[in-house]
């Protein structure tokens, strides 16, 4: 029988009893079990898979539940006795911070005061408020009556897991889920030092040696600097997408997706699904991205499209790469055209100063899950790796992030789509004007002063055509025709217009002006008939241009 797919349910219990298709992840209990350390923090990036994960959990330790069924296939219902014994016996407070990014800190102390009081006043933590002291009374009722000022807050976990121990007589289980969404949203909008002081006392009351406590789980997307946020948490322990441990316990594996693929009779669209959705990699295992994967078979292989890329803002990495200088041009240009780059990782992230630290965009763009760590080292100096994008729906997002990077520094987004019609249909007035001016906007002195200038002006106008990504493949350097061109734009459908572009920089040296390398630009598009790439593609009308860059001005000629 076909797979039924359960899009967006992230309930473990409801998916399982409504028979929704589910990718066996359950040895993540095991883990949980087995760990020495008492707290475990497992950042990933986001739909893949966490808050299913933590609703597996509550699942498997809740106490009073008869879950049996939901486990019986599973691979954790044969883990062990040592996990087993586990099972059903612990009450487990779950609380979810993905909605709490209120704009205001007063605002999001009163969403969490109102989401404690939906965990106190739970039926299924039974608390036994006969058993407290008035005092303790006291503070239960303020919590779940959403009355519990900001220091009742602080100790709300430590509070419920004492209580609840008390009345159970077992050590409790602690899931918090999307544990950094309101510290991104503090340093976002402008609350970080009272996020951080919250929240530093919160985990540290409710995580740090809290005898009612047995087991702690943390799901994010960064790992926030132990400085910062955990300090003295030494029970802790933290599993990264560059840990082997845990690898494979988020996202589907190829043999996973293989068989879901087989399942839905889609086994013949792999090559699509890979060259889409594939090239994770955690902790040297590849990974699929669940979300897309999941959404593609549900539609039934219509057509390869950016599923996960839609989801989400991403608000803190927006407005690092809205700063000009956060990803050179040039990298930007290498990364585009299925290149990599070297540079250092900090898996601990430190938001404040984060923009003024050089590997922090690196290190967001690769825990957020929009680029890919290979070939990674570490060492006395830190962790580096050769960072590349995983593939096309990432390649998608990617693009259209730069393109609003340079449409919100240059402060014209009508701007860059103008000049993109314009190279597509052959305005030379248009497009020459246009280059001008975002060249003028764009292009520091630094850009074109310390590397080769012919790549910087490539990358430029990489950059700027990546709001065609939807209709066209934009490639640069790759063989055509008699030689190797610059830029090609390569309609995704026939019929389409297509575009080719050869950049020049006058040789000073040899005393060429910009008409002569202008000359020499037309002569080469005439010589090395690059357009037969065009032409492979069925593409509908081509234009050839010469483009030349004398600093920060540009000559352009359509080339018949």
């Amino acid at each position: 029988m076909k797979p039924r797919f359960a899009i967006g349910n992230s309930t473990f219990s409801s998916l399982r009893e409504q028979g929704g298709a589910f990718v066996d992840k359950s040895l993540l209990i095991a883990d949980v079990v087995r760990n020495l350390d008492q707290v475990l923090l497992l950042p990933r990036p986001r739909r893949f898979g966490k808050t299913l994960s933590m609703t597996m959990l509550q699942a498997w330790f809740a106490r009073g539940t008869d879950n049996a069924a939901l486990f019986s296939d599973l691979a954790v219902w044969q883990a062990g006795d040592d996990v087993r014994q586990r099972f059903g016996r612990h009450p487990v407070v779950l609380l979810s911070f993905k909605d709490l990014k209120e704009p205001t800190w007063p605002a999001c102390l009163a969403k969490m005061a109102r989401l404690i009081a939906r965990v106190a006043d739970d039926p299924a933590l039974p608390v036994d408020a006969n058993a407290l002291s008035p005092a303790d009374q006291a503070r239960f009722a303020a919590l779940r009556a959403a009355t519990a000022d900001s220091e009742a807050l602080q100790d709300a976990v430590l509070d419920l897991s004492a209580w609840l121990h008390r009345t159970c007589g077992e050590q409790v289980v602690v899931l918090i889920d999307e544990y950094d969404t309101p510290i991104i949203a503090g340093w976002t909008n402008g609350y970080y030092d009272e996020v951080i002081a919250f929240f530093r006392a919160f985990f540290g009351a409710g995580l740090k040696d809290n005898p009612h406590l047995y087991r702690g789980v943390l799901t994010g997307i960064l790992r926030i600097a132990k400085e910062s946020l955990f300090s003295g948490l030494n029970n802790l322990a933290v599993f990264t997408i560059l840990a082997k441990r845990c690898a494979d316990r988020f996202g589907f594996t190829p043999g996973e997706v293989a068989s879901l693929a087989d399942a839905c009779g889609l086994a013949d669209h792999m090559p699509a699904v890979e060259s889409w959705y594939n090239g994770y990699s955690f902790g040297g295992q590849t990974i699929y991205n669940p979300w897309s994967v999941l959404n593609y078979l549900r539609d039934d292989g219509e057509v390869c499209k950016p599923y996960w890329v839609n989801t989400s803002s991403d608000d803190l990495l927006r407005d690092l790469l809205v700063r000009r200088d956060a990803i050179d041009l040039q990298d930007w240009q290498t990364l585009f055209a299925g290149g990599s780059v070297r540079r250092t990782i900090d898996e601990n992230m430190v938001l404040r100063g984060i923009e003024d630290n050089p590997s922090a965009v690196w290190s967001l763009l690769l825990f957020t899950g929009y680029l890919k760590a290979v070939d990674v080292q570490v060492d006395q100096d830190g962790t580096a790796a050769s960072l590349c994008v995983p593939n096309l729906e990432v390649r998608t997002a990617l693009r259209g992030m730069f393109a609003d990077q340079l449409a919100r520094n240059f402060g014209r987004g009508d701007r860059v789509p103008e000049l993109c019609k314009a190279l597509l249909t052959g305005d030379a007035d248009v497009a020459e004007e246009l280059l001008d001016e975002l060249a003028l906007a764009m292009l520091s002195y630094h850009d074109v002063a310390h590397k080769p200038a012919e790549a910087v002006y490539q990358a430029f106008i990489l950059g700027l055509l990546a709001t065609l990504e939807r209709t066209h493949e934009v490639t640069s350097n790759r063989e055509a025709g008699h030689g190797r061109y610059d830029v090609l734009i390569c309609p995704r459908q026939a019929g389409q217009a297509g575009a080719v572009l050869e950049l020049k920089v006058p040789r000073a040296r040899k005393g060429e002006t910009a008409e002569q390398a202008l000359a020499s630009a037309e002569a080469q598009l005439r010589v090395k008939d690059y357009v037969a790439a065009l032409r492979e593609r069925g593409a509908g009308s081509v234009v050839q241009w010469a483009v030349v860059f004398e600093g920060k001005c540009a000559l352009v000629r359509v080339v018949g």
